[in-house]
């Protein structure tokens, strides 16, 4: 394969530039994303509200479907 041949399976330069950059380290306070740990509750009975509890670190959708249930508690009561 010539070096023209391979240049034109190559991706754009400008897409490698915008992408392929170091990454920025995340501030101390960030909040880590988690999965749920199933193994914590081992030979527990798992309710609602502690996956509810557990979603509050798991990502962005999750955070906030957890920051809901908790306003809504906080409603109720």
């Amino acid at each position: 394969m010539s070096s023209s041949e391979q240049n034109l399976n190559a991706p754009p330069k400008e897409a490698t530039d915008a992408v392929l950059v170091p990454s920025d380290e995340l501030p101390e306070d960030a909040q880590k994303v988690e999965e749920i740990d199933f193994n914590a509750f081992k030979g527990k009975t798992i309710t609602v509200d502690d996956i509810i509890h557990s979603m509050s670190n798991m990502g962005f959708q999750a955070s906030s479907i957890g920051d809901a249930v908790n306003i809504i508690n906080k409603m109720v009561s």
